[in-house]
């Protein structure tokens, strides 16, 4: 007896509606920024930035990548951190310009 598969119309394209919201550097903020979006169960991805040779920033910084849908509540959850946290992030909130896979 054989198997029938049944594919959906949404698994045939690559989907890429990934924003990136905010650029941190400091390993504080990074932590108090993941918990925020993790207290509020939103999905993320962080992709590493090292500086340029050139750069005067000597840090590592890391920007954090959301699903363009929970933009708003992610961008709600940092502030909810405070002005002194929300200070220290550089918000970007454009669509990640490489495709994941």
């Amino acid at each position: 007896m054989g198997r029938t598969v049944v594919e959906s119309k949404f698994s045939k394209g690559k989907v890429n509606n990934e924003i990136e919201l905010c650029r941190v550097s400091d390993k504080d903020i990074k932590t108090a920024v993941e918990r925020a979006l993790l207290g509020e169960r939103i999905s993320y991805f962080i992709k590493w930035e090292k500086p340029g040779f050139f750069s005067g920033d000597k840090k590592d910084s890391c920007i954090f990548c959301v699903n363009e849908w929970q933009a708003e509540a992610a961008e709600k959850a940092i502030s909810d951190l405070g002005d002194e946290i929300e200070s220290k992030i550089k918000y970007i909130m454009k669509r990640t310009e490489k495709p994941l896979f």
